[in-house]
């Protein structure tokens, strides 16, 4: 078995020369910048290293156990949301009035669904005004973690257990795994990556070059193209934060990774010349067929179809594959088979309270944070919102979160104080 294996990864990579040579560049590359990495910037090489294993076994369980997982990151906020609770020692903005009424309002009164057989998976919905309450009241939190040290922490580790997640999958199929992940969907887990980069090069300003070549690296092994939309939009920032040497070596990093997606990959990889063949793209233009393609309709529905209502049975029908992967059953038209939060807000709150969320994520982050950094934290949750869960998903709510919990440990910090403030060198 083993050398039936061996023998096949060599028959692939010789009959794709190009992609061998850079994944064999990559993996040079990302070995190089692992080492010096774990060298200088991991203090405690002994906790890493049983957190490390800890993971790779986790891991390992999940991939060949099918354990459900996608629980643990809500549990751990209501976890946190008790202590902060607890021990809430801020003012409150007005806006968390507003979050309530509207939870209350698409629970209780929302109208009914049609009759159909299948419930909605309404608490989803119900997610990101949960997720308001929570941020409105625990947005000056403190905490004695050491933040800094367990996010650069995670940027080195998540690398690794992408490969060993490449490497289970050719273990057990004979094949390289195009998106592999630790333990959740990839387009979840990229978000939470990125606020981890936040936190390590915005908030406490650490501008070390390996640090975002890593970062880069593992967005484009997990193969996410709303993750490497939030690595984009992140690094314009980053990149006005550098002197014209990094830069220049930063420009030559997206440069690399355009030319892989393009020249490598294939033009599929991005598809700019055929938008029709992106399926978040397919899903939501079917669902505007819901609104007669007419943007005036969508604005005569102030707060949507509700939570409980289904997708109509017409517009259903053409999302059988979604419905079969999202909710395991073709002939269930619950809205969440539009996997993109933009899409299904659109068609459950309505236009005025989608963007009203967006809104009130991004006001309480500029109370605390200064509109600059509020900038950078919104772009791994608002890219993911086109792909997935976005503000409905706990791992990129828990890592804006720890976001926000990094910036008030580092307010003494001179260089943290003038970001806030609108400089960005």
């Amino acid at each position: 078995m083993t050398f039936n294996l061996i023998d096949n990864l060599i028959h692939k990579f010789l009959n794709n020369r190009a992609l061998a040579s850079f994944m064999i560049a990559t993996f040079v590359v990302m070995g190089l910048l692992l080492y010096r990495l774990i060298k200088t910037e991991i203090e405690n090489k002994k906790l890493f290293a049983w957190v490390l294993l800890a993971c790779l076994i986790l891991s390992t369980a999940i991939f060949y156990g099918s354990w459900p997982v996608f629980f643990a990151p809500d549990m751990v906020i209501g976890l946190f949301a008790i202590w902060a609770l607890i021990h809430m020692r801020q003012d409150i903005s007005w806006l968390a009035l507003v979050a309530c009424c509207l939870l209350i309002y698409f629970l209780c009164f929302s109208p009914p669904p049609l009759d159909f057989e299948f419930d909605n998976r309404y608490l989803v919905s119900l997610k990101p005004f949960i997720y308001l309450l929570i941020l409105y009241y625990a947005s000056a939190s403190k905490v004695g973690l050491n933040i800094r040290a367990m996010s650069m922490a995670w940027i080195v580790i998540y690398p690794i257990l992408l490969i060993w997640n490449i490497f289970l999958s050719w273990l057990r199929n004979g094949y390289f795994m195009t998106r592999p992940n630790f333990i959740f969907e990839n387009n979840f887990e990229v978000p939470f990556l990125l606020f981890c980069f936040i936190i390590v090069a915005f908030i406490y300003n650490n501008k070390d070059i390996r640090i975002y070549i890593l970062v880069a690296i593992a967005v484009l092994l997990t193969g996410s193209r709303s993750g490497l939309g939030g690595l984009m939009a992140v690094s314009i920032f980053y990149v006005f934060t550098l002197d014209r040497k990094k830069m220049w070596v930063v420009l030559t990093a997206i440069a690399c990774a355009l030319i892989y997606l393009l020249a490598i990959r294939g033009s599929s990889a991005l598809n700019i010349s055929n938008l029709k063949s992106i399926d978040r793209l397919q899903n939501f233009y079917r669902i505007f067929a819901v609104y007669d393609f007419s943007f005036v309709e969508i604005l005569k529905h102030p707060l949507g179809f509700g939570i409980y209502q289904k997708v109509p049975p017409g517009i259903c029908e053409q999302f059988k594959e979604y419905a079969e992967w999202v909710t395991g059953n073709m002939y269930n038209c619950d809205p969440i088979m539009l996997q993109s939060f933009l899409a299904r807000g659109l068609y459950q709150y309505g236009i005025y309270v989608m963007v009203f969320i967006v809104f009130a994520f991004f006001w309480e982050l500029y109370r605390r944070m200064g509109w600059l950094l509020a900038c950078v934290v919104m772009c791994p949750i608002l890219t993911a919102a086109f792909s997935v869960g976005g503000f409905s998903n706990g791992l990129a709510f828990g890592g804006l979160l720890l976001c926000l919990l990094a910036y008030q440990q580092s307010l003494g910090q001179q260089s943290n104080n003038d970001f806030s403030t609108g400089k960005l060198a």
